[in-house]
């Protein structure tokens, strides 16, 4: 170990400060397993990211018995089914008479405010802002991540276990030597035009919407922020279509004879999303373990949001 870095030892070090390695951490620390998360960016910019915001039942025990903080319940809004529409027609399925359980509109940000706030209350070790990360000797018995600080302080994490949790576009599955790593990796002929709008809800509940004229997902991030999706292709230029033509492209997909009516508002995001499907094979190497899209993505749209 270089004798410039600090060092920092701990039973298990975690690349990246997302939900799933705050929540790893979180778990761990309520095990009496001691860790440190290192993540590039500050916690305000993740706060501030829009993301994915459906949460299942499951999840949502898992972080209010787990004790983490209970805004879910008190802030988010439950969804007690969802609406698949075919050909203009609507088709209630109702989840807590099917199976007792509701969804919950929560986004991940929220989530990552929760779980970082958790941390922070128990004294975890979290390092936000750092840059130059590298993870070393990985197949010993002490892994290690290397890093500097905001400050420009040099350290060295050394640790029992090392997981990689950095999302989809970390380098830690680029750790594993490609002579022992598998990608399964594919890119589907199609992409998502998404948008984020500040409209009031269309619905009081999910709805996923297939006619002859295609698919639409009419979802939300928040209370007055709606989250739409609908097929395109994936060269397309986010720029090419104005606000009157995404409205106008949306209503087609789910107009019916009900009359069923997107409410509109101001268009303040845009993306076109190339829907990729990706596995790492294995999801282990040495004492390298990655978690999350770190080692599996689904494509935002597959994930209902």
């Amino acid at each position: 170990m270089s004798a410039e870095r600090t060092a920092v030892p701990t039973r298990v070090g975690i690349v990246g400060g997302g939900p799933a390695g705050l929540m790893l951490a979180h778990l761990l620390g309520r095990a009496g397993i001691v860790s440190a998360v290192v993540a590039k960016r500050d916690r305000d910019t993740i706060h501030a990211t829009h993301r994915t915001g459906i949460l299942e039942a499951a999840t949502v025990r898992l972080l209010t018995e787990s004790g983490v903080d209970g805004r879910v319940l008190t802030e988010g809004h439950e969804h007690e089914g969802t609406v698949p529409r075919f050909q203009g027609e609507s088709h209630r399925i109702d989840f807590q008479g099917l199976v007792g359980h509701s969804l919950w509109l929560y986004p991940q940000n929220e989530v990552f405010r929760d779980l970082a706030a958790a941390r922070e209350r128990d004294g975890g070790d979290g390092r936000w802002s750092v840059r130059d990360t590298q993870v070393v000797d990985l197949t010993s018995d002490r892994p290690g991540i290397r890093f500097t600080d905001a400050e420009g302080r040099r350290f060295a994490v050394r640790c029992d276990v090392l997981v990689g949790a950095g999302g989809s576009q970390g380098v830690r599955r680029r750790s594993i030597p490609e002579h022992e790593r598998t990608d399964h990796f594919v890119e589907h002929p199609f992409a998502g035009f998404g948008i984020l709008a500040e409209a009031p809800p269309s619905a009081p509940e999910l709805v996923d919407a297939t006619s002859e004229h295609g698919f639409a997902l009419i979802s939300s991030r928040s209370e007055s922020v709606r989250r739409m999706y609908f097929p395109c292709d994936p060269d397309e230029d986010v720029d090419d279509r104005d606000d009157g033509r995404i409205w106008a492209e949306l209503q087609r997909r789910v107009d019916g004879p009900d009359g069923l009516r997107l409410e509109q508002g101001p268009i303040f995001d845009r993306t076109v999303l190339r829907l990729r499907s990706y596995v790492c094979e294995p999801l282990r190497h040495g004492n390298l373990l990655l978690v999350g899209d770190a080692g599996h993505t689904v494509p935002r749209p597959g994930r209902r949001a």
